[in-house]
C-alpha cells in the first residue's frame, strides 16, 4: 500500500454512522473559524474530536455532522456562526482554502438537504477528514474584516 492510500483511512469512530452517499472527493473554496486564534491542527479538528470524542450534547451518535469538520463557502454564513459561538472570540480567525481530496470527502449541506427534500440556503460544508490529515497546511488565514467572499 503506498502512502495515498493509506491517508485514505477512516478514524475508528466513523463506524458509529453511515457516510451520506451523496458525500464525494470535490475541491471547494471554503472557510474555516479557528478556534485556537491560529490556522492549526486544533482548529481543524472535527466535532467529535472538539467535543472530546463524544457527541455534541444532544447530538446523534449516528448523524454524520457530528464527526465532520464544518466549513462554508460564503464569508457571510461563516461569520454568522462565529457571532453565535463563543468560542470564537475577538478578533476572529479565519482560515481559506480549499476541500482537497487528499485529506478526505465533502457534502455541501444544502446538497445533502435537497437530496432528502429539505430547502436549505446554507452554505455549510461537511468534510470528514481522513485519519492523519493535515488540511490546515493547505490554508491561509484571511482577515476578517477584509476578506471577500469566494466566486
Amino acid at each position: 500500500m503506498n502512502k495515498e492510500q493509506a491517508e485514505k483511512k477512516f478514524p475508528s469512530y466513523f463506524k458509529n454512522f453511515k457516510m451520506p452517499i451523496w458525500a464525494r472527493e470535490q475541491e471547494l473554496q471554503v472557510f474555516r473559524a479557528c478556534a485556537t486564534g491560529k490556522v492549526d491542527r486544533e482548529s481543524f479538528l472535527n466535532s467529535y474530536e472538539e467535543n472530546g470524542f463524544q457527541v455534541s450534547m444532544g447530538g446523534d451518535e449516528d448523524d454524520p455532522q457530528e464527526y465532520s469538520l464544518s466549513t462554508y463557502t460564503k464569508l457571510k454564513d461563516l461569520k454568522r456562526f462565529m457571532t453565535a459561538d463563543s468560542r470564537f472570540g475577538v478578533p476572529y480567525k479565519i482560515a481559506q482554502g480549499t476541500t482537497n481530496p487528499v485529506h478526505g470527502i465533502s457534502l455541501e449541506t444544502r446538497e445533502w438537504k435537497r437530496n432528502l427534500g429539505i430547502k436549505s440556503k446554507s452554505s455549510h460544508v461537511d468534510w470528514w477528514l481522513y485519519e492523519n490529515a493535515e488540511p490546515w497546511k493547505e490554508f491561509n488565514e484571511v482577515n476578517y474584516n477584509e476578506c471577500g467572499e469566494v466566486v
